[in-house]
């Protein structure tokens, strides 16, 4: 009898063992999204949506393949599109957790809905552009890249996993989480107190040469990106305008922990942009 117990528990054993195995393994490939968005849900409870957080392993069968390439694109876009990006950063170093998120306090910039919002004009266009080209604009210009063909398999996949994302808002209008909420400041910033600001807040993540931090899995990338220099974004992209930079750093930074006040925000800001990077050639 003894015996055939201590048979049960070693199979109910070896079975738990390669249940955590595979669930580990699960976690792993989904960064730390669960644990992150439940905190984020909180801070985001000012919203009248209630908007469930889709995770792209759920994605239907028929285009759950896509929506997962999507997704690894945007987590890791050096990786997954080499021909297409020249520096080290990835999409989801703006828009945190592939921006399966509702923005505000530590959430990056939203792209729940975005697909919904297109076509729309573009002021830097000066016409009606399509959410293909929106994208397109942050390879050539935040990605220091060449230009993502529109009917590329990376563009459709791309987009499958934003639509999947955005599944549960197709029919809210004027989305109020997409974008940047700017500051109201009329500062512009002093870049001599921003360096100082920058080496006491940012270089400890950041570095103080900008460099960014190491490369951690093929799925997430370079974690902490590039701020200046040869691997960053170009002088082409909405990060070297005060207004945007300044706003994304003050809801967003120091990462997870979005503390700074307002004028401080805005000397970083001043202090980053005042750092050589790469020039912006429309390819």
């Amino acid at each position: 009898m003894i015996k055939s117990i201590s048979f049960i528990l070693a199979i109910l054993l070896g079975i738990s063992l390669f249940w955590a195995i595979k669930h580990k393994a699960r976690e792993i490939e989904c960064y730390d999204r669960c644990s992150f968005k439940h905190g984020l849900a909180l801070t985001q409870a000012h919203t009248i949506y209630s908007v469930d957080l889709q995770d792209p392993e759920q994605a239907p069968l028929d285009i759950r393949d896509s929506v997962m390439r999507g997704y690894r694109l945007i987590m890791n876009t050096p990786h997954y599109a080499p021909e297409y990006v020249k520096n080290q950063l990835s999409c989801t170093n703006c828009h945190f957790l592939g921006g399966d998120t509702l923005g505000g306090k530590n959430g990056g910039i939203a792209l729940i809905g975005v697909t919904t919002s297109y076509p729309r004009f573009s002021k830097r266009d000066n016409r009606e552009i399509s959410i293909e080209e929106r994208i397109d604009n942050c390879f050539q210009r935040s990605m220091n890249g060449v230009s993502l063909p529109k009917n590329s398999q990376h563009m459709k996949d791309i987009v499958t996993y934003l639509q999947w994302i955005s599944k549960e808002v197709e029919h809210i209008k004027d989305i109020p989480w997409l974008g940047l909420k700017f500051l109201k400041s009329e500062y512009k910033g002093n870049s001599q107190k921003g360096e100082k600001l920058y080496i006491s807040y940012c270089a400890s993540c950041h570095k103080e040469n900008g460099e960014g931090g190491a490369t951690l899995t093929a799925l997430e990338g370079k974690s902490i990106p590039p701020l200046w220099g040869p691997q960053s974004f170009n002088d082409g992209a909405g990060m070297t305008r005060l207004d945007m930079l300044s706003s994304f750093i003050y809801w967003n930074m120091p990462y997870q922990d979005a503390s700074l006040p307002e004028d401080e925000a805005i000397d970083i800001a001043a202090y980053i942009i005042k750092q050589k990077r790469p020039q912006f050639q429309r390819s």
